[in-house]
């Protein structure tokens, strides 16, 4: 997940636009292992209901993916969105 966030930053300082691969999997993988995480460290209840991560998601997996945070510490503002 490091390599695949700090590798977009370097991409975005340097102009260059990433194509996704099916290699992303293991970074999505470890966001849906770290869901409850994301909604506790911004103090907000874990939904009760499963989720599965889909192109088209519903209200609990669209707030989940606005606060994902996959490391320790308190939350940050995170990124810009940019229109990928």
């Amino acid at each position: 997940m490091e390599t695949w966030a700090h590798g977009l930053d370097i991409a975005d300082a340097l102009g260059v636009q990433l194509v996704p691969t099916d290699r992303l999997r293991h970074v999505a993988g470890l966001g849906v292992r770290t869901r409850d995480h994301s909604f506790a460290a911004h103090g907000l209840p874990v939904p009760d209901a499963p989720f599965r991560v889909e192109l088209t998601v519903g209200e609990s997996a669209a707030q989940w993916l606005s606060i994902a945070q996959a490391f320790a510490g308190p939350p940050g503002s995170g990124r810009a969105a940019r229109g990928r």
